[in-house]
């Protein structure tokens, strides 16, 4: 018997790293997961994993508040209802703050976080209407809390998801629907490519982790079933870092690796 045995989950990013283990973990306990995703090849390749009686998706740009709309209605007609949401499609950006283009920095804030408050408006409007309450979980970032050179935009955006999910938990709550984020450091995935790639850093990020490893997408998802069941069902309104501590010492100095000068 799995812990999310009956329920329905929307997985927004799911067709790559975090967001496709996540939504492969949630069908091995027992979920359907509709995927939202850019990459069409990608969801194809997921539904084709996951079987069609478990999966279904649609290429969605979580910017786009009428293509939002769409996967949650596509979610409900395709399977039935909604009881949990994984908010994981997101991106970044790397610039020294006065050199920072505005319009890259208005595309990661508006991804990360303009499009996580779209996902949750219409979710939640779902959610309310059914009247069955449920499970939103957003995904931060140990950015939220910890500031890096360079990541102006991205920290920002996630410190306002972080944000963000209060408001929503507090809101929502007496909808019996609980929001919480989960603040993922280092994680190997294709997205920190650049970072595990570059020695400087990774070996800087994990002399930096009293747990003296990267993460896995696996320990993520694993971290979203739990607020996605029934055991969490007294949580609400937090952002879960889960960083083998990196967070209680300090992030790696971006600038000098990857050969920018630092701001004077």
């Amino acid at each position: 018997m799995g812990r999310l045995d009956g329920k329905v989950a929307i997985v927004t990013g799911g067709c790559s790293g975090i967001g496709k283990r996540t939504a492969e973990v949630f069908v091995e306990e027992g979920a359907r997961v509709y995927i939202g995703d850019i990459n069409g090849d990608g969801i194809g390749a997921m539904v084709g994993q996951l079987g069609h009686n478990q999966a279904d998706g649609a290429i969605v740009d979580i910017t786009d508040e009428a293509a939002v709309q769409r996967m949650v209605e596509g979610a409900v007609r395709r399977f039935g209802k909604l009881d949990i949401a994984f908010n994981n499609a997101g991106g970044g950006g790397f610039s020294p703050i006065q050199e920072y283009p505005l319009e890259e920095f208005a595309r990661v804030v508006e991804l990360c976080l303009t499009g996580t408050f779209l996902c949750i408006k219409h979710e939640a409007r779902q959610l309310i209407g059914a009247g069955r309450g449920g499970s939103i979980i957003n995904v931060a970032s140990l950015n939220a809390m910890q500031a890096t050179e360079g990541f102006a935009a991205y920290c920002s955006a996630k410190a306002g998801v972080a944000m963000l999910t209060k408001v929503a938990a507090l809101e929502l709550g007496r909808e019996k629907v609980r929001v919480n984020a989960i603040g993922p450091g280092l994680i190997n995935t294709p997205a920190t490519a650049l970072l595990r790639e570059t020695p400087a850093i990774y070996d800087g990020f994990i002399a930096n982790s009293p747990m003296g490893r990267a993460g896995e997408p696996e320990d993520v998802a694993q971290l979203a079933v739990y607020l996605a069941s029934d055991a969490s069902s007294l949580m609400t309104g937090q952002t879960l870092y889960i960083d083998g501590g990196q967070s209680l010492k300090k992030y790696p100095e971006l600038f000098g690796a990857l050969t920018l000068n630092p701001p004077e």
